[in-house]
């Protein structure tokens, strides 16, 4: 990652609404099977668990509960991608689908679809992910095969009435050797960070920024200040698809590694950094060695809690270094800004965790594929308990989840200025 100088000015955060339309998308006990409940009455969110035989949909109670809704699982192409609360998105290899949703959360009849390998972008290869923007008016998606030593991002407008259209392309890491990260959206949803190696051992750090009708292009990086590292030692993040985090202003959340020597250098055990985004796209990371926490589990996927003060880490492989050994499960942290992140719970689960979203109502959903098991809990100041009946076991080989409240969140964050 490049080392740049720190800006002196920061983006001022405005009053935020998480509307319902958006997700802000934990102890072991006995496996509760929500395979044949019956049809709720009402939802505080409506919880997707993509599968191999489709979409099972549950109602999610005030108390994080899940009721099984009448008709799962529900057809869907491709695999499940994301909800702007009134469309359920699916994406396959080519395709992008889109799905009514129904006043109970039911995913109804197709009404549209798009084939991404139509247009610009599709000489990078097959999709591999993508994500809505905060407006829910367009959608991410990314592309690549290693073969194709390129990776594109495609921007589509999704209309009020379902219907896809292209709007650009734009291409990034041309040496590729790895699949880059999926993008992950500031808080404010006006740029986008992805990181991918380099060569054989350097991870570069690609910055996109978002225009007008939702069109997302690629930019150089203002400028980047990592943590302080131990002298000899230098600082690069990991590479998991879904290994960054976004508070709801500013501020990003990225998994990071000391490598000793340079790039190909000993590594250590994995860290959590905090880095703010500037106004002119610059990150800055303020932290050092001494002051970042080491979670237990190794990080490989991160989710922010709706306003911002708790971070979900999960992991699903086993890491050893030696100065330690991080292994798969969910742990919580405290999320401070750009001040050091500190943890709150020890290990939740020792289950390999795949996937995390949250809700509006202090709630964690936190998905095993390799277990089938949705692990659920309360996260409040003062404690982080699993809700009745967690972990809930899935009836079919699940893939993904996706989150949708049904009433918005709003706070007033402080300035960073």
């Amino acid at each position: 990652m490049a080392h740049m100088g720190t800006c002196a000015f920061r983006i001022s955060a405005l009053i935020l609404c998480l509307p319902a339309l958006f997700p802000a998308i934990a102890f072991p006990q006995a496996s509760s099977d929500i395979s044949s409940a019956a049809t709720p009455t009402s939802a505080q969110a409506y919880v997707y668990v993509g599968t191999s035989k489709g979409v099972y949909l549950y109602n999610a109670a005030s108390n994080g509960s899940l009721t099984l809704v009448s008709g799962s699982p529900f057809s869907i192409a491709g695999s499940a991608l994301g909800s702007n609360g009134k469309y359920f998105v699916s994406l396959g290899t080519a395709y992008l689908h889109s799905y009514p949703i129904a006043s109970n959360g039911a995913i109804q009849g197709q009404v549209s679809q798009i084939n991404t390998a139509s247009y610009s972008g599709d000489e990078c290869g097959a999709t591999y992910g993508g994500l809505f923007d905060h407006s829910g008016q367009a959608v991410y998606v990314q592309r690549n095969t290693q073969t194709a030593e390129c990776t594109a991002l495609q921007s589509f407008r999704i209309s009020s009435t379902g219907g896809l259209t292209f709007l650009g392309s734009t291409e990034f890491n041309q040496t590729i050797t790895s699949t880059p990260t999926l993008m992950t959206l500031t808080g404010y949803g006006g740029e986008g960070f992805s990181f991918a190696p380099v060569g054989s051992c350097t991870i570069s750090t690609y910055e996109f920024g978002r225009g007008s009708g939702g069109l997302m292009g690629y930019h150089p990086v203002a400028g980047e200040t990592d943590p302080t590292a131990q002298p000899g030692w230098a600082y690069q993040p990991l590479l998991p698809k879904g290994g960054v985090a976004a508070d709801p202003t500013n501020d990003l959340a990225i998994p990071v590694m000391a490598m000793n020597g340079g790039p190909c250098g000993p590594v250590d055990t994995a860290q959590l950094a905090s880095y703010t985004v500037f106004a002119n796209g610059a990150l800055d990371s303020s932290n050092t060695w001494e002051n970042m926490p080491t979670p237990l589990v190794y990080p490989t996927v991160l989710n922010m809690s709706p306003l911002g003060q708790f971070l979900a880490v999960g992991g699903n492989t086993t890491f050893s270094a030696s100065n330690g050994t991080q292994t798969p499960g969910l742990q919580i942290f405290h999320f401070n800004r750009e001040n050091p992140i500190t943890p709150y719970s020890g290990v939740l689960t020792s289950a390999p965790i795949d996937e995390i979203h949250w809700d509006n109502d202090n709630h964690v959903y936190a998905l095993s594929n390799s277990t089938k098991k949705l692990y659920v809990y309360t996260v409040t100041s003062s404690s982080v308990t699993p809700v009745p009946g967690s972990p809930y076991t899935i009836a079919s080989a699940p893939n993904a989840v996706v989150v949708v409240p049904t009433s918005p969140i709003c706070s007033a964050p402080s300035s960073n200025a």
